[in-house]
């Protein structure tokens, strides 16, 4: 049997076995293929970068563990952004997971910022139930809306950032995590585009031509595009994490697809050549 021939007569086991082993070691040792960033990418980095230091940044937590690879990889990029620049972060959500998405953030990314302190410089108040209701209700009065506790129990009393929040108002951009309803739309609606609040958007591959009219119309500044968008942030942020990992072991995928595609038809060609006339 020719070469040709074991490449067409190839086991698809063995194809499993190799992905298997490139997307492992990828994700392992993420070799870093080019990754260009997406204007909306930009736009939504250059957003946050403008926000004078010391100013409070509100992030929406507004996906669960089924949108992890995607949207948790965002939010630690753009937390690193945010905290980079001496910004304070408050991080809520209308998703039940709201405050645990945001606990494993908070976790990883402090361990590189050993000068910011919970309750002064970061607050989890975790997930609120209300969506419309809850945002309407930041407007006027935020502690009240939050019900005066974050997401470890604690009062807003006993954190010093809390007491600069009083409102919605108190914040300088709102940067939503989303995978579904409620999402973009509540925060458009009650929020943002009342008080012209500039809203960024992380969201998942999916999502993403819902969100894109909003982009378009200026209602959202910017948005980062499911784990592509979340990779390219961080690439802006000099913090390559799990989602350039997945990218990497994404774009291999392809490659070694495209070679097998490749091989398979020369193999066709090649042993079709040396096919006996009259046989098919």
């Amino acid at each position: 049997m020719s070469f040709w021939q074991r490449v067409q007569d190839i086991d698809r086991r063995i194809i499993y076995v190799l992905l298997f082993v490139l997307v492992g070691y990828v994700l392992v040792k993420p070799i870093g293929l080019p990754i260009v960033v997406n204007k909306e990418t930009q736009k939504a980095y250059d957003a946050l970068d403008k926000i004078p230091a010391r100013s409070i940044l509100f992030c929406s937590a507004d996906y669960g563990s089924s949108s992890m690879p995607e949207l948790l990889p965002a939010q630690k990029a753009v937390l690193r952004h945010a905290l980079g620049k001496n910004l304070r972060v408050i991080v809520g959500g209308m998703w039940p997971e709201a405050g645990a998405m945001t606990n494993i953030v908070w976790q990883e990314v402090s361990k590189d910022f050993p000068d910011k302190k919970y309750g002064v410089d970061f607050v989890n108040v975790g997930y609120k139930p209300g969506a419309a209701v809850l945002l309407e209700r930041m407007i006027s009065d935020a502690h009240q809306a939050l019900q005066g506790i974050d997401f470890y129990g604690k009062n807003f009393s006993d954190l010093p950032l809390m007491s600069e929040f009083k409102t919605i108002k108190s914040a300088a951009m709102v940067f939503a995590f989303i995978a579904g309803d409620p999402g973009e739309k509540e925060w458009v609606k009650m929020v943002t585009d009342p008080l012209r609040m500039p809203l960024a958007t992380a969201t998942t591959a999916v999502a993403v031509p819902g969100q894109m009219p909003l982009v378009q119309s200026g209602q959202i500044v910017g948005i980062l595009k499911g784990m592509g968008g979340a990779a390219e942030y961080e690439l802006l942020v000099k913090s390559p994490g799990s989602a350039i990992a997945g990218m990497d072991a994404l774009s291999a995928t392809h490659i070694l697809m495209v070679l097998f595609i490749i091989l398979g038809n020369i193999g066709y060609l090649m042993t079709r050549k040396q096919t006996p006339q009259g046989k098919a």
